[in-house]
């Protein structure tokens, strides 16, 4: 016996699911501004190199919410109203990595200044690309919603923008591995929502400021391989949460602080290769 079509059978069910493909909004898009933003990026790239491959699954014929290393809000997090869902997450690591050495340093930092039109980023993910230039200081900090920035392994160089330390939303922060020049402003106190700052292998310079200690949320702090100098500030002990302290390869003297021992949730410590003087403080002890 043939088997029906229930669809057949039933002429509602078939309009209903014709109402389904054809008339619903299309909540799975994201908004065509953002799509052309991206679309913009790529061209950019492409314009330096047509043999990237990287990007190949953005294209003007879908939404960027289906694209690879793109991350868009969750249909259930729309609106009733909305069509679209927006962009809150770009992972673009290592694009070019299959274009070493001929690419390296042919990517200028101002190619980034289409993902600055995408608001509603909260994760941005460039490290590891060989951009070069001055970090975009208006544009990151049009990201007024950013909680992940990673810029590292990259080849920025300049002073760190003030910009940065308006994005008070930021919980990870990991600008290691640049050519930063320049000091640690006052103003990085403002990241109070830090979890994890990395400055690593820069060229920044002066004194660590007591500023430091309004991060009270950090829980991880690399300065290693800079040119810090003075002492290490007293104010560090406020960091309760911190559970690793990399401070190695500076020029940091004086005494450690007699009060490191407060930070009772520290697991690593490294201080090595710098002038540090006097004795061991002996309220490490507490430091089980």
């Amino acid at each position: 016996m043939e088997a029906t079509n229930p669809t057949m059978a039933n002429p509602s069910l078939l309009l209903e699911s014709i109402f389904i493909l054809f008339f619903l909004p299309p909540c799975l898009s994201c908004p065509e501004y953002q799509k052309q933003a991206l679309l913009q990026f790529k061209s950019s790239i492409l314009a330096i190199n047509s043999s990237l491959h990287t990007l190949d699954s953005w294209n003007s014929s879908s939404s960027c919410c289906q694209w690879d290393n793109v991350t868009c809000t969750s249909p259930s997090n729309s609106t009733s109203t909305s069509t679209s869902r927006v962009v809150i997450a770009l992972h673009l690591s290592n694009l070019f990595a299959q274009l070493y050495p001929e690419f390296s340093e042919r990517m200028p930092s101002i190619l980034l200044a289409p993902l600055f039109f995408i608001r509603s980023l909260m994760v941005l993910d460039i490290s590891d690309n060989s951009i070069y230039g001055q970090i975009p200081a208006l544009g990151f900090g049009n990201l007024s919603n950013l909680v992940h920035l990673d810029i590292s392994q990259n080849k920025f160089n300049g002073s760190i923008p003030p910009q940065l330390f308006q994005l008070r939303h930021l919980r990870y922060l990991d600008l290691s591995h640049n050519s930063l020049h320049g000091s640690l402003s006052p103003k990085v106190g403002s990241l109070q929502n830090l979890r994890m700052l990395n400055l690593t292998s820069n060229f920044l310079s002066g004194v660590l400021p007591q500023e430091i200690g309004n991060l009270t949320k950090l829980q991880q702090l690399s300065l290693r391989f800079n040119k810090f100098s003075n002492g290490i500030p007293s104010s560090i002990s406020y960091l309760k949460e911190l559970e690793e302290l990399k401070l190695s390869h500076n020029a940091l003297s004086k005494e450690i602080p007699m009060n490191i021992g407060n930070l009772s949730n520290l697991s690593i410590l490294i201080l090595r290769n710098n002038s540090l003087t006097g004795g061991i403080p002996s309220s490490m002890q507490k430091l089980s």
